[in-house]
């Protein structure tokens, strides 16, 4: 018999005071709340930036009224309070009672009602939630005691790396759902699957446990009913008993798959999930989904999915500043953006997001690179050393199950902390989840940021700071059309630079380092910016795919999408206009990739080209007997065939094959050389090009 779970949603209109400083008590707002000396209404979920409280730090109290009548009827069963998402802090009282304290702003969390506590008429439910402003040069940047990542110290994020507005437009709020859920007896508070592929026998173990919690002891045996239904609908259901003691405790069992179709990146094949419900006439029916897959990284830093060596093609990304605004929607169309730019493993920038962009990593074969919420350096106390613990634990805990996630990270650019709180950190992952690549940190010694925070994009030939790139990239102006939206047209025409670099933008790298060039108006600004953004993505890709594996195992690009109105590192401006950048990183990242280095790229109109080339083939696929034709327009000017790509490797042809004169024909101009690749039944598998510019010999106009 199945329990259908029954719950009262709180979302929707709550009443709000602000209090900056915490100066009241408890009992000071109730009796604010009586005298209706309120400050506003909210709609909730959301951040509270977000509803109008504009650059607010500090505490909010929160009230809502509600008829808990549906509850009063089973005075019996639990009731347990809901919250699954509040930033940062968080106190919670049911008509005058308190219930308990949480920090953290991406852990759901929950608290057990005593019946008694129901009001007769109206429940009231208070909740005190602070998100403080770090004190500035004692705590905020170097000493950060709050544990938010990016949400609250990031170049990516409002105000930048400003040390006044550095961290303007405060994240806080409850930004997800709140409800009350009427359990069964018994309530079932996780689920954690973890598969074993035995590779001989083509046989998977599947192993759940179980965190179940009961008011009292069971006498007789708990009956649990547990179905696993395949990608292609087949069913396996069995069920298991238990004994059940008051409290806690962590039953488990077991159930073997023959021939489990297994959980790939988009690239190497399909994303199969498996769904697990697990049901009782004790509680309400559970369901969750889960995939069948292995990952490894080896000593060369290589990584395996499935026993299959993968060259991970990645980016970095903060979806949004703010959680309660990364809908269905937005979550639809960022990863339509990623599989359509032939990104196979985005990593999750410095901190946890919402499980609903899990959930659609899952879907669409995407991996995942998860980081901790730590950015650059905190306190290095016992108390927030516990408290990093506790709230990377639950992050493990809370996706432990997303098969799109293969790898932990517990720091981004740590500095020396590498050394102290990330080693603690790194060893209570590795107790928590041992079916992942764990790491301890991503540190400054793999993001080479050349060509933008020093030195040139030509330096990216040596490949520096390999042989796993975690960072890399430029910053590119967004449109003028882009720009109007948070700019005004006087400060886009005649540039208030403080104001640019309060949206992110980094005058010094732009214009000293990357010597990018004004020109004469905004729309030739952006040109420029986008056109060198667009050629390092470009060159640094090239450079460090051609050594795939030789030392090079994967890049990471930053950043791909930007998450508020800025001018940043993105391909991908927050309006969701495409800059150059997405189309270089798009073309770079094809599975299989030509990748053209000439010799130069001017020529008198009857000179040669001369080009090392490289096909690079990170598909597990042979592909014999092809044909490489290179031309110019509709004029073919060499074909080289009997081309042999290995899977999953790199085919080199040098510039003895490819010295090809250009057509008598041509005049001087600028011209596409196109470089295409045919398979032995003359079907395009892939191209790229390159652009040159021919002068006529006798130097006319010089």
């Amino acid at each position: 018999m199945n329990k259908t779970e029954e719950k009262i949603l709180l979302n929707g209109k709550w009443n709000y005071i602000t209090d900056p400083r915490g100066k009241y008590s408890f009992n000071e707002i109730q009796q604010l709340c009586a005298k209706k000396k309120l400050s506003g209404e909210m709609t909730i979920p959301i951040n509270w930036q977000l509803a109008g409280l504009n650059n607010y730090s500090g505490v909010v109290w929160f009230f809502k009224e509600f008829d808990s009548k549906i509850f009063k009827k089973n005075a019996g069963s639990p009731q347990i309070l809901h919250f699954k998402g509040v930033d940062y802090f968080a106190d919670v009282w049911l008509n005058k009672k308190y219930l308990g304290h949480h920090e953290g702003y991406f852990q759901p969390f929950s608290f057990i009602i005593d019946y008694n506590t129901l009001s007769k008429e109206k429940d009231l439910l208070i909740v005190k939630v602070d998100s403080p402003k770090e004190q500035h040069g004692i705590v905020w940047p170097h000493k950060k005691k709050l544990i938010k990542g990016i949400f609250n110290h990031h170049d990516c994020r409002p105000g930048g790396w400003s040390f006044e507005y550095g961290q303007d437009q405060n994240t806080g709020g409850i930004w997800n759902d709140v409800y009350i859920s009427l359990d069964g007896l018994l309530s079932i508070d996780k689920i954690k699957v973890t598969p074993h592929i035995n590779w001989k026998s083509n046989k998977a173990a599947i192993k759940v446990d179980l965190l179940v919690t009961s008011p009292c002891k069971i006498f007789k045996p708990v009956i649990i009913d547990y179905e696993v239904i395949s990608p292609d609908g087949k069913k396996i259901s069995k069920h298991t008993s238990f004994t059940i003691k008051k409290g806690s405790q962590k039953p488990s069992f077991s159930i073997t798959i023959n021939n489990p179709q297994l959980w790939w990146s988009w690239d190497l094949g399909s994303p199969n999930l498996y769904t697990l419900r697990i049901s009782s006439e004790h509680f309400h029916e559970q369901s969750i989904q889960f995939g069948i897959r292995e990952v490894r990284i080896n000593d060369k830093q290589q990584f395996f999915i499935n026993n299959k060596k993968l060259f991970l093609r990645g980016t970095n990304i903060i979806p949004t500043q703010f959680l309660s605004e990364l809908n269905k929607s937005k979550i639809n169309r960022l990863v339509a953006f990623l599989k359509e730019a032939n990104v196979n493993i985005v990593r999750i920038h410095a901190h946890v997001n919402r499980s609903e962009l899990y959930a659609a990593f899952d879907k669409s074969g995407i991996m995942v690179w998860q980081d901790f919420a730590l950015q650059w350096t905190y306190d290095e106390s016992k108390k927030f050393a516990i408290s990093a613990l506790s709230q990377i634990r639950d992050m493990v805990s809370l996706h432990y199950n997303h098969p799109s996630i293969v790898f932990w990270c517990c720091h981004n650019e740590p500095g020396e902390q590498i050394n102290t709180i990330d080693k603690k950190l790194y060893k209570a992952v590795i107790a928590e989840d041992k079916t992942r690549v764990v790491r301890i940190a991503s540190n400054y010694e793999e993001h080479p940021y050349e060509g933008w925070y020093w030195g040139h994009k030509e330096r990216y030939s040596a490949s520096p700071m390999g042989p796993l790139v975690t960072e890399f990239g430029a910053q590119a102006v967004p449109t003028d059309k882009s720009l109007k939206r948070f700019l005004t047209a006087k400060e886009i025409s005649k540039p208030d630079w403080k104001k640019w670099q309060y949206h992110n933008f980094q005058y010094e790298q732009t214009f000293f380092i990357a010597g990018i060039e004004r020109g004469n108006n905004i729309n030739e600004f952006v040109k420029n910016s986008q056109n060198y953004q667009a050629d390092l993505i470009k060159t640094a890709i090239d450079f460090y795919r051609r050594k795939k594996f030789n030392p090079i195992t994967g890049v990471f690009q930053f950043m791909f999408i930007d998450c508020w109105p800025s001018i940043t590192w993105s391909v991908v401006d927050y309006f969701g206009k495409k800059k150059k950048g997405f189309y270089a990183l798009m073309d770079a990242f094809r599975p299989l990739y030509i990748s053209i280095e000439p010799y130069q790229r001017k020529f008198f109109v009857q000179g040669k080209l001369l080009t090392d080339t490289w096909i690079i083939n990170d598909l597990y696929k042979n592909f014999n007997s092809c044909e490489l034709r290179i031309s110019i327009g509709n004029t073919l000017i060499r074909t080289i065939d009997k081309i042999n790509i290995e899977e999953n490797g790199v085919c080199f042809i040098d510039h003895k094959k490819i010295n090809s004169a250009f057509p008598v024909k041509l005049k001087q101009g600028n011209y596409e050389v196109k470089f295409q690749l045919f398979d032995k039944r003359q079907i395009l598998l892939t191209e790229s090009s390159i652009n040159v510019e021919l002068f006529d010999k006798n130097l006319k106009g010089e």
